[in-house]
């Protein structure tokens, strides 16, 4: 797929429905909102529904009050899939009749390229970054705002430039954004130190659980889902925890589990030697990148810890 037949495509269409990937992360949200700018920048019907709501750490990005979180009622002519693997990761029910074109753009290996058009790039650090990219071939100049908006969502999916994904090719991107006004520190400030109150005396409860296994090399944190409405904190303050599970010495996986009764969600983290991308698709709905996975298990925290530790030792014997 080109840029120009993609451009093709949004110029001979008129309303759009954007949507990516239950619990929101930084590049989902980032992703969504340049794409909507250039969007509504062509005198485009945009609309951004997400399953779940933005985490507060990114309130402060420019139009995410137009990010709704009521299903819409009406059909659309193209149906834009941004920074999900799969439509099962949207977390509703998208009938193939709410659009009769799908827009698929994504950096997951694992992209089940379910869209007409399915524009994935494996290699790029983020969603962002290919929209990056296509603004750059198609000389789109865009505001301060949206120059921040890509900083951020290459930013957070690059774990603040510590993933393996960050190359001198992602660094140039970010120059340029920061060239072209992006402020950094105060974007850095607002991600990664910017918690409530309320947030940092949750992860100071999550850290409490913080386990070792497989002579350290694997760690575990957990939360129940229930701890987080108890606490009065977000999503967003708890964002990251999956990364700080993996910064022991001697750690080579790192997973962070919310859990109710019944199922358990594991964010895993690796440090390169280990595909977690790899173990999360051994379970149904799971999947992501080798350093940084997800999936969830339909079981108890205490069995279905057991079975991921299971799954993760089984790699570190063949590795």
């Amino acid at each position: 797929m080109t840029w120009s037949k993609l451009q093709e495509i949004i110029d001979s269409n008129h309303s759009f429905l954007i949507s990516s990937h239950v619990n929101p992360d930084g590049d989902s949200i980032c992703s969504q909102l340049a794409f909507y700018w250039y969007l509504d920048s062509l005198g485009k019907e945009v609309i951004i529904y997400n399953h779940d709501p933005v985490p507060r750490k990114f309130l402060f990005l420019r139009n995410t009050d137009k990010i709704s979180n009521t299903a819409p009622q009406r059909t659309f002519d193209v149906f834009v899939i941004l920074d999900a693997s799969n439509a099962s990761r949207l977390g509703w029910n998208t009938n193939r009749d709410i659009a009769p074109f799908v827009i698929n753009i994504d950096h997951h290996k694992d992209n089940a390229c379910e869209g007409d058009v399915n524009i994935i790039k494996h290699e790029a650090s983020a969603t962002s970054e290919i929209l990056y990219t296509f603004f750059h071939a198609r000389s789109v100049i865009f505001p301060v705002h949206v120059a921040e908006v890509l900083y951020t969502g290459i930013l957070t999916d690059t774990g603040g430039f510590q993933f393996s994904n960050t190359n001198s090719a992602v660094l140039r991107i970010c120059a340029q954004l920061v060239d072209n006004g992006a402020d950094c520190s105060k974007i850095y400030r607002q991600v990664y130190t910017s918690f409530s109150p309320s947030g940092l005396l949750l992860r100071a409860k999550i850290w409490s659980t913080l386990t070792f296994y497989s002579n350290n090399r694997i760690s575990s944190m957990e939360m129940a889902n229930s701890l987080l409405e108890e606490s009065g904190a977000g999503n967003g303050d708890i964002e990251g925890m999956s990364d700080q599970a993996l910064t022991a010495v001697g750690v080579e996986v790192g997973m962070f589990i919310k859990y109710s009764d019944t199922c358990s969600h594991f964010s895993l983290r690796s440090n390169g030697g280990i595909d977690v991308g790899k173990i999360a698709q051994t379970i149904p709905g799971g999947g992501g990148h080798t350093c940084a996975a997800g999936c969830t298990i339909k079981l108890p925290l205490e069995k279905a810890k057991t079975k991921m530790i299971e799954l993760i030792q089984k790699e570190l014997d063949n590795s």
